[in-house]
C-alpha cells in the first residue's frame, strides 16, 4: 500500500523519497543541510584573495552566519564580501570573499545555517603564510670613499614566509643586472640571509643595489643606493717654509702639498687673517703634481715686519677640514743711527767724537760674529790711524782728542757681517778754531737712584756774546724751575764754569742732558745720558695690620714690585725684622728668600710673636722697608648678635627671609640648618652675607617659594674653628587652600535632569587665621544668589537644582570669600535637549555554548547622560553580585559605549533569552539574543587505578568519551594518547583502535622503558581535559643484564647510554654542539658580550675558543671562560668578553675536542667603534675679557654613529646645555660642531663639554676656560722644547701635546710672578715605544699565542735601535722602556715565547747608560719607578731563560753590564764570573794593579745529579741610580747631628753590582758565595764603613741578611753570602758603640 508522502515526496517501494528541504518517513519534517564548504585553496600567502563557497538546502527561509575561530564575520567590513544566490537545483550558494588575506585570518572558518528549528554548521581550516619581509643593512643610502670596504647584508625578517618554496634563494641585483658569485663581489648566502662584500670599492661600483628572492611568487625587494666617491677626508701631506727666520726685505715662500679631491678649497691665513691674490705683496700659485696631488705656493717677495707670526694653510672640501701652521719670524732690517746725525763742523784741536748705534738690536739675531766698523771716505779706519775706536755689540764710538784739518771727510758706519750693504754716514768739516769751545761736560753720576742728588758741570772758553743753555730731552731748563739750580762762575783761567744741580732726582729726570754754547756765530753742544733707577718699592702681603689668635699660622710675603730698582746692587738680599731686630732662621720662623721675594712662616703663633714685622733690602743704600703690626691674641668666642625671620607664621607659596647679625671674625664659618639638615645655596635657597659699617657681618637666607616641608626649626650655626654658637627660630607654614569640586570634570546633562555640585576644602588647616568669610558659588563669573539651593558649612558647600533648564549651561566656580589669594575650582555644565536611546548592536562570542566554557555578550550603545544599563536572562536581572558574571563598560573613539557581560563558566541553565536594557529616565531601549548550551564531554579510563606489570606482559588501556551526541560536536571528537606528556598515538610499538567514541591503546609485550604515566585527552576544547593512569614496568626473571660500557644501564637487554656515549654497548664517544649563540651580534666597543655553547660529549672532552682563527688562552685578562652542568647532563660553556674592543670583530669559533673527534661552530660579531670625540683646543686655557672663544668638537670616527637614527653633537657649560640664547654661536654638522663667542666676559668661565645627544653611553670631552681681567698677571706665549706654550694665568699648570713623534701630555707651571718654569715631559714618549706598549697590552689582554715571538722580538729590535741611536734618552722614554721590558717578561713567561736574549740585553745596556742619569733622576722623582725594577726584570728574565729546555750558552758584554749564560756541575767545579783576573777573592794587597769585581761560587758540598745552567750578571753603572736606603739601624738615628750641628753623611753604593741565578735552587750555600768588589771611590774617611748587602725585592731596600764582610781596605771589600741574588757594597756612616 503506497505511503502518503507529503510536500511533493515520491513513494518508491513503499518508501517516501522526499524532495529537497524535507525529511521523515512521510516527508513531514523540514530539513536543513549544508552540502559542502570549500575554499579556493588550503594555504595562502598574505595579500592573496580567498574565496569560501558553501551550498545549503532548505525549503524555507533560513539565516547564515560566517565565523573565524568562533568570531562572527560581518559583511560591513571592507575586506570581506558576503553574497548568496539561488541555484537551479533549489539550493543556495553562499560565498565569502576576502580581498586581501592577513596572517590573523589563519584558522578555522565555519558557516552556520539556522531556520529557527535546526542549526547546522561546517568548518574548514586555512593556513596563511606571512608576506615576505626583507631587511637591508644598512637601511639607508650609503656613501663611501674609494678603496674602502663596503658590505651589504639582506635578511629575511620572517623566515616563515619562505614555507612551501621548494627552491630559490636570496639574490643581488645592481642597476637591474644580477650579481653572480664569480663577479668582483664576494657573496655569502644562507637560506635566510645574504652578504655582499667588496674589500676595495671603486667609483664604478656606485649604483642601486636590490635584494630579492628568486622564487618568491610576488615581486618583493629592498634596495639601497651606494655612492662611491673619491677620498672625502682632506689630508695635507706637507707644509714647509723656505726659511722660518727671515729678514725684512728678503723673499720667503711657503709650500704645501694636498691630495687633490673634489670641491677642494685652499685658503692661506696670516695671524688669522685671510690672504688672497688681491694683495699686491703676496703671490699665490697652485699646480698638480705627477702624483695627483695639489701643490700650493705662497710667495712673499719682500718680507716686512708685519709678516711675522703664524701662517696657516686650511684645506676643506665642505665636509672635512684640515689645517697646518708654521711660524715665521721676521727680523727687522738693520737700522743704524749716527750721533751726531747731521753734518758736523768743528775747529781744529777740538775733540772729534762720533757714535754709531744699532737702533734695533733684534736685527742682529742669527749673526754669529762681526761688529760695527768705521770708514772714512770709503776706506776702513784702523785702530792705529790716530783714532781711538771703542766697540761693543750694538755701539761703536770713534774718537780723536785733537782734530786736524785733514780729518775732514765723509765718515760712515756699517756692520761687518750683515748680509745687506747698509750704512749711515756724516760729513765732518774741520776748520780753524772759532770762538766757541766747550772744554768738557761731565756728570757726577751717570747712573743714579730716585731721591739722590746729581750735578752736571761744563767748562767753556770765556768769549764775548757767549750764551749757554741747558736742555733735558730737548726741553730747555732754566732757573724758574724749582727743582733745578743753575750756577756759573769764572775760573780765573779764561774759562767759565756752568753747573746745574738736581737735589732730588726723579724718574722723569732720566734721559739726555745737553749743554749748548753759542756766540751768535758758532754753536757747540755736548750731552750726557743720565739713567735714573727707581726707588725700591716693597709690598707686604697682607698689606694691613693683622690680628690673629694663638696657634694660628703666620704667613707673610714681601715682594719687590719693581725688580729694576735692584740694578747695580752687589750682594745683599731681602731680610725680615721684628721690632727692629733681624729674624734669624733658627728663631722658630721658616724663611724662604729669592732675589725679589721672601716669605716668613710660622705654623703656630704664640702671644710672644706680637710685634711689628718689617722687610727691607740689606744692600739697598737707603733705609726703605715695609711693615705691619701683628697682634696675637687668645681665641675669641663666636657671638651671634641677632637672629630673626620676616614671619613666623606664613602660607605656602610666600617668601621667607632669615637674617642674622654676627660679630666679625675672619675665620668665621656660617651654616644654616632646617630640622637638623644642612642647607646650601640652590635654586630654592639663596644664601648671602655682607659686612656692615659697624664691622659685623650680616647673613641672610632667602626662600622665595615656601613649601609645607619648610615648617619646623631653622638654625644658624657660626663657628671659627675653635668656638661656635647656634640660634634657632620655629616657623609654621599654613597649607595653601585646596578646593575639590564634585564632580571633577565638565559634564553634559539633558534638560529636566537635576544639577548637584559639591565643593570641599580638602585641607581645612589652610583656613587658619582667616577672619570671617565662607565658600561661595559663581556662574560665569557672577555670584549665584537665587534659583539654586545652596547648603554651606565651614569647609564645604553644595549647589543643587532639581530640574535643569537650557540656560543653566555655563561655568560654575567655587572659591572662599576671605582667602587672600584668588584660588577657585570650576566646572562646565552643558544642558541639552533629551535624545532617544539607541542600542546599536548586541552579539555573543558564539551562539552554541558548551557547559563549563567562558562566554561573553557585547553591546554597543550611543553615549547618553544618566544612562542606566541592565542585563537580564529569561527575565531575571543579572548583577555583579553573582560570582560567575562580570559586567564592564568602556567608551569607544566613536563616542559610543561598549557594555560587556562575561560569564566565567557556562552552565546548562544559561540557555534561553539574554537581554540588555538601557534607560536614562527619559527613554528606554532593549535588545535580546537566544543562546543554546550543550553538556560538556567527560572521559572514562579503564583501568582507573595505577598498575604494575612485568616486562613481556600485555598493556591494554580503554578510553571512552561521554556526551558527544549533540550538535556542538557534529564535526566529531578526536581522542589522543600520551605517555609522560608526549604523544604516542603514532608510536609503532603501540597499536591504537577506535570504535565510535571509544579508543583502545594496546601493546603485546611491555618493556622497562614503557614505565610512565599514560593519559587520554580529547581535542574538543582549547584546554584539553585528560584522564591518566601510571604503569610501572619491572624486569622479569627471564631478562638478563647486558655488558654496558662507560656507565651505561642495561634495560631489556639493551644498553641505555649516559650522556656523551653511543653504540650497542655505549662503546663509542658521542660529541655534538647542540647550540651556539651570543648575547649580541652587533655591539659597541667597551660593552660586554657573551658566547654560549651547549655541548653533549663524553667525560673529559675539552673546549677551545678562538677569534678569527687565533686561539684564546685562559691567561687572557679580558676573557672569562666558565662551564657548568645542566640538569639533563649536558654542559654549558660560556666565554664572556668584559670589555669588547674593535679587534674582537669577526668570527668566533667554539671547538669541542676528544682524542678522536672534533666539533666546531662559528658566530660572527660586528663591533661598532666607541665614539671618539676631539676638542680643539685640546687642553684647558685662559683668555682675557673681550677676547673670543672658539671651540670645535669633531667625531674622529664617524662609523661609531652607525645605528643612531638621529641626534647630533651638543654643548654643555658646567653641566648645563648651551642654548642659542646663551650668547654663543653654535654651528653643527653630522660629525662636527663649533662653539663661538666674539667677546668673552668673566661669566663665560667654566668647563665646556661636548657630547652626542643620542649616543647610548656617556661619552664626552671637556675643556676648562678661564676668563680673566686684562690686568691679571699671565705668562706670555713661549716656544721651548719644540712646543708652543700658549699664554696662561699665573699660578696655574698648562698642558700641551708632546713634541712631534711623541705621544702624551706635557705640562709647564706658570709661577705667581708670571714667569714660566721648565717644562715637564715625563709623560712624553716616543711613538714607537707607545705602539709597542699597546701591542704587548693586547697580547696580555687577549691571551693570544699566534705570532707572539715575532711581535716580542720586533719590539726588542725597535727598542734596541731607538735606545742606541740617541745619546740621551728622555725620562718618558726610560719610564716607557721599563714598562715594555716588564711586559716582555710577562708575555714570555705566559706564552713561552722565544725571546732574542741579545736584543733584550742590549736594550737594558742602553737604558743603563750614564748619559741618562738626569732622566733616571726625573723618573725616580716623578714616578714610582726606579732602577730596582730593571734588576727585578733581569732576575725574572733569568728565571724564564732557565726554564727553557735545550738552553744554549751565551755571553753578552756591553758598556754598562755583562751577562753570561753557562752550564756547570757545581759540586765538582763551581762558578767564577767574570773570568778576567787570577787574583783570589781574599787578596787585599795594595799594589798598583787594577782591582777587579767578580764572584766565585766554590764547589758545593750538596750533591747535584746533573749539570745546571746559571745566569751571572755584573752591573757597572746601575749602582749610581739605585735607592741607597738599607733600612738598617742607622736609619733610626738619621735625625741625629754631630757636634757643630753638621749632618751625618748619607749611605751610598760604592761598587758595581753582581748577580747570580741558578736553574736549580741551591738553598743555603755551603761553602758560601765569595764576592770581591773594587770600590768606585776610595774610602779615605774613618767615618764610613763598608757593608756587604743584597737587594731585597720585597722591601725594595738593601739588606745585610745572609752576608758578612770577610776583608776590606780603602780600595776593595770581599764579602761572603749564603744565598744567591744581587749583591753590592754599601758605604755606611760609622756608628760608635755607646757604653
Amino acid at each position: 500500500m503506497p505511503y502518503s508522502c507529503q510536500h511533493g515526496g515520491t513513494c518508491i517501494n513503499s518508501t517516501c523519497v522526499c524532495s529537497r528541504g524535507y525529511k521523515g518517513s512521510s516527508c513531514e519534517n523540514e530539513s536543513l543541510e549544508i552540502l559542502y564548504l570549500r575554499s579556493s585553496k588550503a594555504v595562502f600567502r598574505e595579500g592573496n584573495e580567498v574565496l569560501f563557497e558553501s551550498e545549503i538546502t532548505d525549503n524555507s527561509n533560513f539565516t547564515v552566519q560566517w565565523s573565524r575561530d568562533g568570531v562572527i564575520i560581518s559583511g560591513i567590513l571592507s575586506r570581506y564580501s558576503i553574497t548568496s544566490s539561488a541555484k537551479a537545483n533549489g539550493t543556495f550558494l553562499h560565498q565569502l570573499r576576502i580581498s586581501s588575506v592577513y596572517e590573523r585570518d589563519e584558522g578555522n572558518w565555519s558557516i552556520m545555517a539556522s531556520n529557527g528549528v535546526t542549526v547546522v554548521n561546517k568548518g574548514i581550516i586555512i593556513r596563511v603564510l606571512p608576506k615576505l619581509v626583507l631587511l637591508m643593512i644598512p637601511q639607508y643610502d650609503l656613501s663611501i670613499e674609494t678603496k674602502e670596504n663596503f658590505t651589504l647584508q639582506c635578511v629575511v625578517v620572517n623566515p616563515g614566509s619562505l614555507i612551501n618554496l621548494t627552491s630559490g634563494s636570496l639574490i643581488w641585483v645592481k642597476d637591474g643586472k644580477p650579481l653572480l658569485t664569480g663577479s668582483i663581489f664576494t657573496i655569502s648566502t644562507t637560506q635566510t640571509s645574504t652578504i655582499l662584500n667588496k674589500a676595495s670599492a671603486e667609483i664604478s661600483d656606485s649604483g642601486n643595489y636590490f635584494c630579492l628572492h628568486s622564487t618568491y611568487p610576488d615581486p618583493l625587494n629592498v634596495s639601497i643606493y651606494v655612492n662611491i666617491i673619491g677620498p672625502e677626508s682632506v689630508e695635507i701631506l706637507l707644509f714647509r717654509i723656505s726659511d722660518s727666520i727671515s729678514r725684512e726685505g728678503k723673499s720667503v715662500w711657503l709650500e704645501t702639498e694636498i691630495y687633490e679631491i673634489i670641491d677642494l678649497t685652499v685658503q692661506w691665513f696670516h695671524n688669522g687673517n685671510l690672504i688672497t691674490n688681491s694683495s699686491l705683496r703676496y703671490e699665490i700659485k697652485s699646480y698638480t703634481t705627477e702624483n695627483d696631488t695639489l701643490r700650493n705656493v705662497l710667495n712673499v717677495p719682500n718680507v716686512l715686519q708685519q709678516d711675522d707670526g703664524d701662517w696657516n694653510i686650511t684645506a676643506s672640501n665642505g665636509k672635512t677640514t684640515e689645517s697646518m701652521s708654521v711660524y715665521l719670524r721676521v727680523l727687522p732690517k738693520l737700522e743704524l743711527q749716527m750721533i751726531p746725525q747731521y753734518e758736523l763742523s768743528i775747529e781744529t784741536k777740538e775733540n772729534l767724537t762720533l757714535e754709531c748705534a744699532v737702533v734695533n738690536h733684534a736685527s742682529l739675531i742669527n749673526l754669529t760674529d762681526g761688529s760695527l766698523i768705521w770708514f772714512k771716505d770709503g776706506k776702513p779706519i784702523l785702530t792705529d790711524s790716530g783714532f781711538n775706536i771703542s766697540t761693543t755689540k750694538n755701539l761703536t764710538i770713534l774718537n780723536k782728542a785733537i782734530a786736524e784739518v785733514n780729518d775732514s771727510g765723509i765718515y760712515s758706519c756699517s756692520h761687518s757681517t750683515y748680509p745687506d750693504p747698509l750704512n749711515v754716514s756724516i760729513y765732518v768739516n774741520i776748520t780753524e778754531p772759532e770762538s766757541v769751545e766747550i772744554l768738557f761736560f761731565r756728570i757726577s753720576d751717570s747712573i743714579s737712584r730716585e731721591g739722590k742728588s746729581v750735578w752736571l758741570e761744563t767748562e767753556i772758553y770765556d768769549i764775548s756774546d757767549l750764551t749757554v743753555q741747558w736742555f733735558h730731552n730737548g726741553n730747555l731748563i732754566n732757573n724758574s724751575s724749582m727743582r733745578y739750580k743753575i750756577n756759573s762762575y769764572s775760573t780765573g783761567n779764561g774759562t767759565l764754569r756752568y753747573v746745574i744741580s738736581i737735589p732730588d732726582v726723579l724718574r722723569q729726570d732720566e734721559g739726555d742732558w745737553n749743554i749748548t754754547a753759542s756766540n751768535g756765530k758758532a754753536t757747540e753742544s755736548l750731552s750726557v745720558y743720565l739713567r735714573v733707577l727707581p726707588r725700591l718699592v716693597l709690598q707686604m702681603m697682607p698689606p694691613n695690620n693683622l690680628s690673629i689668635e694663638s696657634k694660628e699660622s703666620i704667613n707673610l710675603l714681601c715682594v719687590v714690585t719693581n725688580p729694576e730698582s735692584l740694578f747695580n746692587l752687589s750682594g745683599g738680599g731681602l731680610f725680615w725684622q721684628k721690632d727692629g731686630k733681624k729674624i734669624s732662621p733658627d728663631s722658630g720662623f721658616n724663611i724662604t728668600t729669592t732675589d725679589t721675594s721672601t716669605t716668613l712662616n710660622k705654623l703656630s703663633a704664640e702671644e710672644g710673636d706680637t710685634g711689628t714685622y718689617s722687610c727691607s733690602h740689606s744692600a739697598y743704600p737707603d733705609p726703605i722697608n715695609v711693615s705691619l703690626y701683628i697682634n696675637v691674641t687668645e681665641p675669641k668666642s663666636v657671638e651671634i648678635l641677632s637672629f630673626k625671620s620676616s614671619s613666623s607664621v606664613l602660607r605656602e607659596g610666600k617668601s621667607l627671609r632669615f637674617e642674622s647679625e654676627i660679630a666679625f671674625d675672619p675665620a668665621l664659618i656660617v651654616q644654616w640648618f632646617h630640622n637638623g639638615k644642612l642647607i646650601n645655596n640652590s635654586s630654592k635657597y639663596t644664601i648671602t652675607s655682607s659686612i656692615t659699617s659697624n664691622g659685623t657681618s650680616v647673613h641672610v637666607l632667602q626662600i622665595f617659594n615656601v613649601l609645607l616641608q619648610d615648617e619646623g626649626e631653622w638654625n644658624i650655626t657660626a663657628s671659627n674653628g675653635k668656638t661656635s654658637e647656634t640660634k634657632s627660630i620655629r616657623i609654621q607654614v599654613l597649607e595653601k587652600l585646596k578646593l575639590q569640586m564634585t564632580p571633577q570634570y565638565d559634564f553634559s546633562i539633558q534638560r529636566g535632569e537635576g544639577i548637584v555640585l559639591g565643593c570641599v576644602v580638602i585641607n581645612p588647616g589652610s583656613l587658619q587665621n582667616l577672619i570671617g568669610g565662607s565658600l561661595i558659588w559663581q556662574k560665569d563669573g557672577q555670584k549665584i544668589l537665587s534659583g539654586f539651593h545652596i547648603n554651606t558649612t565651614n569647609t564645604s558647600t553644595q549647589l543643587r537644582k532639581s530640574s535643569s533648564e537650557i540656560d543653566d549651561s555655563g561655568s560654575y566656580s567655587c572659591s572662599h570669600s576671605a582667602y587672600p589669594d584668588p584660588i577657585n575650582v570650576s566646572i562646565n555644565v552643558n544642558v541639552t535637549e533629551p535624545e532617544p536611546i539607541e542600542i546599536l548592536s548586541l552579539k555573543i562570542n558564539k551562539p552554541l555554548l558548551i557547559e563549563g566554557e567562558a562566554a561573553w555578550f557585547e553591546s554597543e550603545i550611543m553615549n547618553k547622560s544618566g544612562l542606566i544599563v541592565q542585563w537580564s536572562h529569561n527575565g531575571n536581572l543579572i548583577t555583579d553580585a553573582l560570582s560567575r558574571f562580570t559586567l564592564t563598560s568602556s567608551t569607544t573613539a566613536n563616542k559610543t559605549s561598549l557594555y560587556v557581560l562575561n560569564i566565567s563558566s557556562v552552565v546548562l541553565q544559561d540557555e534561553g533569552e539574554w537581554n540588555i536594557t538601557a534607560t536614562n529616565g527619559l527613554s528606554t531601549a532593549s535588545r535580546g539574543i537566544k543562546v543554546q548550551v550543550f553538556p560538556r564531554i567527560s572521559l572514562s579510563l579503564t583501568p582507573k587505578d595505577d598498575l604494575s606489570i612485568q616486562t613481556g606482559e600485555v598493556i591494554q588501556l580503554q578510553c571512552e568519551a561521554l556526551y558527544t551526541d549533540t550538535p556542538a560536536y557534529s564535526t566529531g571528537i578526536k581522542l589522543n594518547w600520551k605517555k609522560d606528556g608526549k604523544d604516542i598515538s603514532s608510536d609503532p610499538s603501540f597499536s591504537v583502535s577506535e570504535a565510535g567514541t571509544t579508543t583502545t591503546l594496546y601493546k603485546s609485550s611491555a618493556e622497562l622503558t614503557d614505565s610512565g604515566r599514560y593519559s587520554c585527552s580529547h581535542s574538543a576544547y582549547s584546554n584539553p581535559e585528560d584522564v591518566s593512569v601510571y604503569i610501572n614496568v619491572t624486569l622479569s626473571d627471564k631478562d638478563k643484564p647486558c655488558p654496558c660500557q662507560h656507565g651505561g644501564t642495561c634495560i631489556n637487554s639493551t644498553c641505555v647510554c649516559p650522556v656523551g656515549y653511543q653504540g650497542r654497548y655505549c662503546e663509542d664517544e658521542y660529541l655534538e654542539i647542540l647550540s651556539y649563540k651570543s648575547s649580541n651580534s652587533v655591539i659597541r666597543e667597551e660593552k660586554s658580550v657573551w658566547f654560549q655553547a651547549e655541548i653533549v660529549g663524553p667525560v673529559g672532552f675539552s673546549v677551545q675558543w678562538s677569534r678569527n682563527g687565533d686561539l684564546i688562552s685562559s691567561t687572557a685578562s679580558r676573557y672569562v671562560m666558565t662551564s657548568s652542568k645542566t640538569a639533563n647532563g649536558k654542559t654549558l660553556h660560556v666565554l664572556t668578553i668584559t670589555n669588547v674592543l674593535q679587534r674582537d670583530e669577526g668570527y668566533w669559533t667554539v671547538e669541542a675536542l676528544t682524542s678522536s673527534k672534533t666539533e666546531a661552530r662559528n658566530l660572527t660579531v660586528k663591533v661598532l667603534p666607541r665614539l671618539l670625540l676631539q676638542l680643539a683646543p685640546q687642553y684647558d686655557f685662559s683668555i682675557k675679557t673681550g677676547e673670543s672663544i672658539n671651540l670645535r668638537c669633531v667625531v674622529i670616527n664617524p662609523k661609531s654613529l652607525t645605528g643612531l637614527s638621529d641626534g647630533n653633537l651638543v654643548w654643555k657649560k658646567d653641566g648645563v646645555y648651551i642654548l642659542s640664547d646663551f650668547g654663543f654661536n653654535i654651528s653643527t654638522t653630522n660629525v662636527s660642531s663649533t662653539l663661538e663667542k666674539e667677546l668673552a666676559y668673566l661669566g663665560d668661565a667654566g668647563r665646556f663639554s661636548c657630547s652626542h645627544s643620542t649616543y647610548p653611553d656617556p661619552v664626552s670631552v671637556s675643556i676648562a676656560i678661564s676668563v680673566t681681567k686684562p690686568e691679571q698677571i699671565r705668562c706670555a706665549d713661549d716656544k721651548i722644547e719644540k712646543i708652543m706654550w700658549k699664554s696662561t694665568i699665573a699660578g696655574t699648570t698648562k698642558k700641551e701635546s708632546c713634541p712631534e713623534n711623541q705621544k702624551g701630555t706635557a705640562t709647564r707651571y706658570c709661577n705667581f710672578q708670571g714667569f714660566w718654569e721648565s717644562p715637564d715631559l715625563i709623560n712624553c714618549t716616543d711613538v714607537s715605544l707607545v705602539n709597542a706598549n699597546e701591542e704587548l697590552d693586547s697580547i696580555i689582554a687577549d691571551g693570544t699565542t699566534k705570532n707572539v715571538d715575532e711581535a716580542v722580538n720586533n719590539t726588542l729590535v725597535k727598542m734596541k735601535n731607538l735606545t742606541s741611536q740617541r745619546s740621551e734618552l728622555s725620562a718618558g722614554d726610560i719610564s716607557s722602556s721599563l714598562d715594555i721590558l716588564e711586559k716582555i717578561v710577562n708575555v714570555t713567561n705566559m706564552t713561552s715565547a722565544n725571546v732574542e736574549k741579545e736584543a733584550f740585553f742590549a736594550v737594558v745596556d742602553n737604558v743603563l747608560s750614564t748619559n741618562n742619569s738626569k732622566s733616571w733622576t726625573a723618573v725616580s722623582d716623578k714616578t714610582e719607578k726606579d732602577a730596582s725594577s730593571l734588576l727585578k726584570n733581569m732576575d725574572r728574565m733569568s728565571e724564564v731563560v732557565l726554564k727553557k729546555e735545550n738552553i744554549t750558552t751565551s755571553k753578552f758584554k756591553g758598556k754598562n753590564f755583562e751577562v753570561s749564560v753557562d752550564k756547570t756541575k757545581v759540586d765538582e767545579k763551581g762558578i767564577v764570573f767574570p773570568e778576567k783576573t787570577e787574583k783570589t777573592p781574599n787578596d787585599t794587597t795594595t799594589d798598583t794593579e787594577e782591582y777587579s769585581t767578580f764572584l766565585e761560587l766554590p764547589k758545593q758540598t750538596n750533591k747535584i745529579e746533573k749539570p745546571i745552567t746559571y745566569v751571572a750578571v755584573i752591573y757597572k753603572t746601575i749602582s749610581d741610580i739605585l735607592p741607597t736606603d738599607s733600612g738598617s739601624r742607622t736609619e733610626e738615628n738619621s735625625n741625629e747631628v754631630k757636634e757643630g750641628k753638621e749632618k751625618k753623611k748619607k749611605e751610598f753604593v760604592n761598587s758595581e753590582i753582581l748577580s747570580l741565578t741558578t736553574q736549580t735552587d741551591l738553598g743555603i750555600l755551603s761553602p758560601p758565595l765569595n764576592l770581591a768588589f773594587q770600590h768606585k771611590h776610595e774610602n779615605e774617611s774613618a767615618d764610613l764603613q763598608a757593608v756587604c748587602v743584597s737587594w731585597d725585592f720585597i722591601t725594595n731596600k738593601w739588606s745585610e741578611e745572609g752576608c758578612k764582610v770577610n776583608s776590606t781596605n780603602n780600595k776593595r771589600t770581599v764579602c761572603q753570602c749564603n744565598h744567591l741574588t744581587n749583591f753590592a757594597i754599601l758605604m755606611r756612616p760609622y756608628t760608635p758603640v755607646r757604653i
